[in-house]
């Protein structure tokens, strides 16, 4: 069966359309096809590839045209569905069923007994679950929570190490920590020279010098302090110096 020539040609089919489209759908096609053969788009093409483009975008134009109109547009579509009707459904080939492929036997990995070790403990904030029983905890395999002694002592060991390093920020907020875990005059005087420090940096003078007094009468033997008043006197006495 011969093609019709594109006048008679339903512009449904010219569009890739069904037949049932609206405008919108078919305002969309349309400007797919003209996206890809419009003359602007094919500067670098050559000039035959330019013709048969050109062709392509008018007689998509045409078709687009003639189904603006909704009168000319549900005329197309019936036009379109007579036209289905009478071919009759097409028809569609069985299905191709695909001859059974059989696995070979997944051997499962050998399952090791492993030996009874620490009983699992939860982080701190984590419960443990509600349901089922609750796993023993063994006094020789259960995670040891460290002691506010330790845990102060870890603490202000970062603390000074911070502080050889000058990151006064740092070191204060350790030795705070440590000071409420083990409030001891060692930890509150470390506390006071960090803070101390920090004043001294921005030249507030009058409340470094009393951080590091309190210090000092906290922990009477406390060298960082000592050595802190005495840069603090240099630092005053250069500073009325430059003035």
């Amino acid at each position: 069966m011969s093609q019709a020539p594109p006048s008679e040609r339903n512009p449904f089919e010219i569009l890739g359309l069904q037949g049932t489209e609206e405008l919108p759908a078919i305002r969309k096609a349309f400007l797919l096809i003209a996206a890809s053969t419009h003359p602007d788009r094919l500067r670098m093409k050559s000039p035959e590839e330019k013709a048969q483009a050109l062709e392509l975008f008018l007689v998509a134009k045409k078709a687009f045209e003639a189904l603006s109109p909704p009168d000319k547009r549900r005329e197309w579509s019936e036009r379109m569905l007579r036209a289905g009707a009478t071919q009759g459904p097409a028809r569609t080939p069985p299905p191709v069923s695909a001859p059974p492929v059989s696995a070979p036997p997944v051997s499962a990995p050998p399952v090791s007994t492993p030996s009874m070790g620490p009983a699992f403990t939860p982080p701190p904030g984590l419960s443990p679950p509600t349901s089922g029983p609750r796993p023993a905890v063994s006094e020789s395999g259960a995670r040891a929570t460290p002691s506010p002694e330790t845990a102060a002592l870890q603490l202000y060991r970062m603390g000074m190490s911070a502080l050889e390093a000058q990151d006064y920020a740092k070191a204060l907020g350790l030795f705070s920590r440590a000071a409420k875990l083990m409030p001891i005059p060692r930890h509150q005087a470390m506390e006071l020279v960090c803070r101390g420090q920090q004043y001294l940096s921005t030249r507030f003078f009058d409340r470094a010098r009393e951080s590091f007094e309190q210090a000092l009468r906290l922990l009477p033997s406390c060298r960082e302090a000592q050595v802190s008043l005495e840069l603090l006197e240099k630092q005053v006495s250069r500073y009325h110096r430059g003035r």
